[in-house]
């Protein structure tokens, strides 16, 4: 073992070829504490299916790998405008005992600068461990909350929409095209939106493929009045009973809709289900609608709340450039980068005129050596972008410095009128 990780070389794998991969994959098998898939066979075949085209790199030692890496082109949704292309960034692990050696540095240093070359503005990713990845310029710019619904109490109001459409119990692995153009509707209609390739609902749809909806899962589709798919939910049920009491409850695995009346309809019937007292759901947003249109709107209670998706800008003002506005007005943002891609000085400038007739408005983002109103990291900005993280906030946490009214303005230009979110783990 050697204890210089400059001498170790970072090497690349084929994602094609399945007895690499299996090896390259036992190391986030032991530094995520996952068990060895019973059938290691189709386990690789699955990794295949499931990496192909990505770019796997890593680090290997005495003839064994002991850090990996994975990035592949992906599409983000970002606000007031549709899908741009991200560099998406998974899988990155260091072996116990290669820890603090630098390799996690050089891996991700040697990806990003790839991704800025090949023109991408944003990488991201889901980060297991908070500290790490702020330190590499990411920040996060999405939060998913946790729900527990007492089915019991759920009432909707006489005025909620609802009950134009159908409900149909479908088999998932027959259905996954029609369950995907749901998901890619209403991904591009709100911020944070990732994509869902095909082989991701492939494997998601097929029993007991890794990631796969387990034996006790549902799925229950919405059709509109002319029977288009228009939303799902994929559901589980799990039984208990005190004596002849039911505990049973239900856990909501994805709930997706493209109008009022499917989003209603659609929680209706999970809460709604024989048996059921309680249902949960999770990575939900944090801006669930939900409980207004409930009699009580206690009867949805609100845990935990946590980070999800990170967005780490590669060229600041591409960045900036890419996604469009509400409010409108200039500032003057310096964005610092030690070493990395995204340090620049840019004019933000939002006019009035250009606003578009849904309100948004492109922005002319320029280079500039005026002095910055404002100035923030790479990872700031990568958690403003989004919409969901407030400028004010970051101020007043000794993370954005500029005066009052710069910052405030900056929360007004950056501002969404729905929280970003992001329900798709990669």
């Amino acid at each position: 073992m050697s204890a210089d990780s400059g001498a170790l070389p970072l090497r690349t794998v084929d994602p094609a070829d399945a007895e690499a991969v299996a090896a390259w994959s036992r190391v986030p098998q032991v530094a995520f504490m996952r068990p060895a898939p019973e059938d290691a066979g189709r386990a690789a075949l699955e990794s295949v299916e499931r990496m192909a085209g990505h770019r796997l790199s890593g680090v290997v030692d005495a003839g064994r790998w002991v850090a990996t890496y994975r990035s592949f082109d992906s599409e983000l949704t970002l606000p007031g405008t549709g899908p741009v292309s991200v560099n998406a960034v998974s899988t990155v692990t260091v072996l116990p005992t290669h820890r603090r050696r630098g390799l996690l540095r050089r891996l991700i240093g040697e990806d990003l600068r790839r991704a800025r070359e090949s023109g991408h503005a944003l990488a991201v990713l889901i980060a297991a461990e908070a500290p790490i990845y702020g330190r590499f310029g990411f920040g996060a710019a999405t939060a998913s909350a946790g729900l527990v619904l007492d089915a019991g109490a759920v009432r909707f109001r006489a005025d909620a929409p609802g009950g134009s459409g159908r409900l149909e119990l479908v088999e998932p692995a027959l259905a996954w095209r029609e369950l995907s153009a749901v998901h890619d509707a209403a991904r591009r209609a709100r911020p944070g939106g990732l994509l869902r390739e095909d082989v991701w609902w492939r494997q998601w749809t097929r029993p007991g493929a890794r990631g796969a909806l387990g034996p006790q899962a549902h799925v229950v589709l919405h059709r509109d009045g002319d029977g288009r798919a228009d939303g799902y939910a994929a559901y589980e049920v799990s039984e208990e009973w005190a004596g002849r009491v039911s505990r049973c409850s239900a856990r909501v695995l994805d709930l997706q809709a493209l109008s009022p009346g499917a989003y209603r309809d659609l929680w209706g019937f999970v809460t709604s289900l024989d048996w059921v007292r309680t249902v949960h759901a999770a990575d939900r947003p944090v801006d669930e609608v939900l409980p207004l249109l409930l009699e009580d709107p206690r009867a949805v209670q609100r845990g935990a709340v946590d980070d999800f998706l990170w967005v780490r800008p590669l060229d600041a003002a591409g960045a900036l450039a890419a996604r469009r506005y509400l409010g409108c007005g200039s500032l003057v943002l310096r964005v610092l980068d030690e070493d990395g891609p995204a340090a620049a000085t840019v004019r933000l400038h939002v006019d009035a005129q250009r606003c578009g007739q849904d309100g948004w408005t492109c922005a002319e983002v320029t280079a500039t050596s005026q002095e910055p109103d404002v100035v923030l990291g790479a990872a700031e900005l990568g958690a403003l972008l989004l919409g969901g993280v407030s400028a004010v906030a970051l101020a007043a946490a000794g993370r954005v410095a500029g005066s009052p009214a710069a910052v405030q303005q900056l929360q007004s230009l950056l501002a969404t009128p729905r929280a970003p979110w992001c329900p798709t783990w990669f």
